[in-house]
């Protein structure tokens, strides 16, 4: 092989690869990224077997070819070129000699025949979403997957299309849940998924500043992305997610809308005397005020209130601030709706203006 690029093009595609590449190397193949040309276009090429990326971009080509290389070492090199000039690429043998102005690096490269085949299309539907609703999505959500390997189907995201809500994505741990939609026309189909949570991240990275709606396939064992000539797969988490929906409460009747900054840095400061394990605090909530209290073990204490906007019955409701400070961290909005029943129940959390996303926290007794 022997062709010439933009630096900066072959960075931006080397660094997606970067994300995907196995980096327990169980199999030293993983850790290469395949480089071969087609047309007038380079296409690489990362897998670690649960999800693969794939990108073509524009290239001189000279000589056409295949190989594959240690993603890391070229990640490296690449990153330190100086952008302003070419890179060129030219295997001799079973090396690869990577040239820009007067700069000059061999590298071993593996044959591209060891390299897993890349994955077919095994999704049931697809449709199309604006990179910055999917990115609205993800951001939402992605902070409640659980990270507890016991109940895998809780450590991805929840994908579904339904006729009645469009398309959402749900998370939970157990202790808290998020959920954002949004509307989709003319939907005929359903389906739903647990995508993985590496799938998700990059999913995320994928829909961040893409100027052009995101194509996003769904199915059984697989989810798909497709955008800007870039394809991502990933394997599914084989299992049923639980029944979300009777989390959700229904009859919280009273609503305070509180300055999300103010309430964040309360909890924040808050947390330096509470418990540092179950990060408990308390809140009162009254026609006046909105009061943040914690302590712990040794008497120490913390108190400060809040101005709100809050109609209803004083209510005392303990709640684990990380948790909480998660929740406001995804939140858009300037204020932040926080709905209550009583002590007991759940809280919603919803942004200032809309819906389309609602985060659920379980009370804490204190």
């Amino acid at each position: 092989m022997h062709l010439k690029m933009s630096r900066t093009n072959l960075f931006n595609q080397i660094q997606r690869c970067q994300n995907i590449v196995e980096k327990r190397n169980t199999n030293p193949i993983l850790a290469n990224i395949l480089f071969e040309t087609k047309e007038q276009c380079l296409k690489l090429t990362a897998t670690d077997l649960q999800s693969t990326f794939s990108s073509q971009q524009t290239a001189d080509i000279l000589q056409k070819g295949a190989f594959t290389v240690e993603a890391k070492k070229i990640f490296d090199i690449i990153r330190e070129l100086n952008p302003e000039n070419p890179v060129e690429l030219k295997t001799e043998g079973s090396f690869l000699e990577v040239l820009s102005g007067g700069v000059k690096f061999k590298l071993a490269t593996k044959s591209s025949d060891e390299f897993p085949s890349e994955p077919s299309d095994e999704t049931d539907l697809s449709v199309k979403v604006q990179g910055s609703e999917l990115m609205r999505m993800i951001t939402s959500t992605s902070f409640a997957m659980s990270t507890d390997e016991t109940r895998k189907y809780l450590t991805g995201s929840l994908f579904e299309v339904s006729l009645e809500h469009g398309i959402r994505i749900v998370t939970t741990d157990g202790h808290r849940m998020a959920l954002s939609e949004l509307g989709l026309e003319g939907q005929t189909e359903i389906t739903e998924c647990i995508v993985p949570k590496k799938a998700v991240m990059e999913i995320k990275r994928l829909a961040e500043g893409a100027e052009e709606n995101i194509t996003l396939c769904l199915g059984k064992q697989q989810v798909r992305v497709e955008i800007n000539n870039q394809i991502f797969t990933s394997k599914v988490i084989d299992a049923k997610y639980p029944v979300y929906e009777d989390v959700i409460p229904k009859n919280n009747q009273y609503e305070a809308v509180v300055d999300k900054n103010q309430l964040d840095q309360a909890l924040r400061r808050s947390m330096v005397v509470a418990n540092d394990f179950t990060h408990d605090v308390k809140l009162t909530f009254t026609t006046t005020k909105l009061t943040v209290a914690a302590h712990n073990t040794e008497q120490e204490q913390a108190e400060e209130s809040l101005a709100i906007d809050y109609e209803g019955l004083d209510i005392e409701v303990g709640f684990n601030a990380k948790y909480m400070r998660d929740v406001l961290s995804a939140i858009q909005s300037s204020t932040v709706r926080i709905q209550l029943k009583d002590s007991l129940s759940p809280a919603l959390l919803l942004e200032a203006d809309h819906e389309r996303s609602r985060h659920v926290l379980m009370p804490m007794r204190i």
